[in-house]
C-alpha cells in the first residue's frame, strides 16, 4: 500500500474537506448516524448506500457495544 499523509489515512481531511464544501455552498452538512450490522450486516450497507445516493456528506458510524458508558445511564 502506498504511504498517505497521516491526516489522510485517518479521515481528518476528507472530514474538514466535507464540511468546507457544505459551508461554502452556504448550508449545513449532512451526517446522518448509522448503527453497524442493524438491523443486520445487508441492512446497514443498503443504509449506508442510501446516505450516500441521497447526498450525505459524511456518515456518523456507531459501533455496537454491550456496556455503552459514554452514552450516560439514560438510554
Amino acid at each position: 500500500m502506498a504511504d498517505a499523509p497521516s491526516a489522510e489515512r485517518g479521515g481528518v481531511e476528507r472530514i474538514a474537506k466535507a464540511f468546507a464544501a457544505a459551508r461554502e455552498e452556504g448550508r449545513a452538512a449532512l451526517m446522518p448516524y448509522l448503527m453497524a450490522g442493524y438491523p443486520d450486516l445487508e441492512g446497514s450497507l443498503a443504509v449506508a448506500r442510501a446516505y450516500a445516493d441521497s447526498g450525505a456528506d459524511l456518515v456518523e458510524l456507531g459501533i455496537p457495544f454491550s456496556d455503552p458508558l459514554a452514552d450516560g445511564p439514560i438510554i
